[in-house]
């Protein structure tokens, strides 16, 4: 419960910092506000890889592992390495799109814990990756991107230092992951929102799978 709680949170003080910057117009200035709680917040998400796997929760710890290493990799391989993809739109699309959705995905959890989960809110949890997924992905592979460019039109692949080849290779094979895995993580989340909502309409305890033991 404290875990979800804390999350939720550190979520909601990441989100907050988003909208600011988009509403005063300051996108470029996102990272320099929001880099620490950022890592703190989506670095712990490891967490939940651990707790699938050891039975914490329900949930297949294959999908919790493909989620959550793209979005830490993704923050330290790329954003954190790279400023020319700290100040694109790409990065706080992808940091507002996370925001969105681990904010009510967090305070689901937390109140499930407690069975007091309202139905907004269950609505929520199982609707927003509808839009929120593609918005998130589409800002993770626009961060790489702009590394990529950023790399290969400095200096040419074969003159780079062989640390810098081997992160542009990773970009790239990385990048090309996206291809099978994003829809597989889409269609697991369409078929566990139907299978939510039928428990829902059946009596149910719709929630169930999610009930975290923190």
């Amino acid at each position: 419960l404290v875990y979800n709680l804390a999350c939720c949170l550190g979520w909601l003080y990441v989100l907050v910092i988003c909208i600011q910057h988009i509403a005063n117009d300051s996108i470029a200035t996102t990272w320099t506000d929001v880099e620490l709680p950022l890592k703190v917040v989506q670095t712990a998400a490891v967490l939940e890889v651990i707790h699938s796997m050891i039975g914490l929760v329900k949930s297949p710890w294959q999908t919790a592992l493909m989620q959550v290493f793209s979005r830490v990799w993704t923050l330290w391989a790329i954003m954190d390495t790279t400023k020319f993809a700290q100040t694109t739109l790409f990065f706080t699309l992808a940091c507002t799109s996370w925001g969105l959705v681990e904010v009510p995905r967090y305070l689901f959890y937390a109140l499930n814990l407690l069975n007091a989960v309202p139905y907004p809110l269950f609505w929520l949890r199982y609707s927003l990756f509808a839009v929120l997924y593609p918005t998130g992905i589409t800002g993770e592979l626009g961060c790489m991107f702009q590394a990529l460019m950023y790399f290969m039109t400095r200096v040419h692949f074969m003159e780079q230092p062989l640390e810098r080849q081997i992160h542009i290779a990773s970009i790239i094979f990385v990048a090309l992951t996206y291809i099978p895995g994003s829809p597989k993580m889409f269609f697991h989340m369409v078929k566990t929102r139907q299978k939510q909502f039928e428990l829902l309409k059946n009596g149910g305890k719709a929630s169930k799978e999610d009930k975290k033991k923190h």
